[in-house]
């Protein structure tokens, strides 16, 4: 979700902005620092945005998130459709700048000065219709970067370096994100598989499959849409996703290989592109249901591996339509089971009570464990 100038946080303590400006600290802090006008080369995980996005009064902002870049080693800002190019709306070589008008020292200031980058190319977003019911992949936009103006190793404030291999997204993965408004924050993949409708606004819903759902809710807010989420270790993580959605309970994230590949560009980060022997080790992770060690997971159920999720997957898959269908309802994913350690189940989520839902909502599917989770309405951050 991009943040309007309705929710501008009040003006920083000098000390803070003091810190943040420095071209020394790599770690910023919760929020505060990510919102400051930063000197060039910038670092991402930080405020920013299109100078155009601004709208009946109102002036936006969201996350610059990553840098990545194509064949020919040209590099480009990563970041939401929605936080880049106006949800549809903008033109290629559109100023985006940092921070984005939100935190523009004046409301909604037009500060030409302040251009990292231009608007290369977005994935247009596909909204319900009266009879239609698209899909989308992801909410995703790049923009080409200005000589000098972004930190070309692609650092992120408090992450670091990344890797330049990504990780394929798990139950149980602990993760992390960088974004303008929370900062540093930590969560868990909690579902995967997940076809959800999402809010834009204004009566816009765009649905999107195969999307990954992570808890706590905290772990974003509005704002910190076009935040990169990666594994939760020290040491150059690399990259799950594209955060883009999410609601008081969860947030959404795209599968970052589909928003790569939508623009056909790799993350810029340290080591050696995967090797085979590193996409192997990933399979024999997932099919074994063997996780690395991370304190944030330690309490998690135990891992369900690829084999029980791509099989309640296909369940989910067969019965999803209708169970979209149900008002209330605004997303179907695959989670963990209750029941069976080790098993998944499909999970429900619905704008209600949850115990409301449960008179009109199957208790199971095909022999499948199902559990209704309420999650409010899904929106664009």
């Amino acid at each position: 979700m991009r943040q309007n100038n309705c929710e501008r946080p009040k003006i920083i303590l000098a000390a803070i902005i003091t810190a943040a400006m420095s071209s020394v600290p790599v770690w910023a802090d919760t929020g505060p620092a990510h919102r400051v006008d930063q000197p060039f080369p910038a670092r991402l995980g930080t405020s920013g945005g299109n100078i155009n996005d601004f709208a009946k009064g109102f002036c936006y902002g969201g996350t610059l998130g990553a840098l990545v870049h194509d064949g020919n080693g040209t590099q480009y800002i990563l970041s939401n459709n929605h936080v880049l190019a106006r949800t549809n709306l903008g033109v290629t070589g559109e100023d985006i700048i940092q921070p984005g008008l939100i935190d523009q020292s004046s409301t909604c200031n037009k500060d030409v000065n302040d251009a990292v980058a231009d608007l290369s190319a977005f994935i247009p977003i596909l909204f319900k219709a009266k009879k239609t019911v698209p899909t989308n992949s992801v909410d995703a936009a790049i923009a080409e970067v200005r000589p000098g103006r972004v930190d070309p190793t692609g650092e992120i404030l408090d992450i670091g370096t990344i890797s330049n291999a990504t990780v394929e997204p798990a139950l149980g993965l602990a993760v992390k994100k960088s974004g303008r408004t929370s900062g540093l924050t930590s969560g868990t993949i909690s579902a995967v598989n997940v076809t959800v409708d999402v809010s834009y606004g204004s009566g816009k819903t765009a649905r999107f499959a195969n999307q990954i759902l992570v808890t706590p809710g905290s772990f974003l807010a509005s704002g910190d849409s076009g935040s990169l989420m990666v594994e939760n270790i020290d040491a150059t993580p690399g990259a799950v996703g594209l955060l883009f959605a999410g609601s008081s309970s969860v947030a959404i994230a795209n599968p970052i290989e589909a928003v790569l590949s939508a623009f056909g560009v790799t993350m810029v980060g340290s080591g050696p592109a995967a090797t085979w022997a590193d996409k192997m080790r990933t399979w024999a992770k997932n099919l074994l249901g063997i996780r690395e060690s991370h304190a944030a997971s330690a309490q998690l159920p135990p891992h369900a591996n690829a084999a029980a999720v791509d099989a309640v997957r296909r369940v989910k898959e067969r019965h999803e339509a209708k169970l979209l269908a149900v008002p209330g309802v605004v997303g179907v994913g695959v989670g963990h089971s209750e029941k069976v350690s080790g098993q998944a189940a499909i999970e429900i989520y619905v704008k209600e009570r949850a115990n409301s839902m449960r008179r009109v909502l199957p208790g199971s599917l095909d022999s499948v464990e199902v559990k209704i989770i309420e999650t409010g309405e899904i929106q664009a951050y």
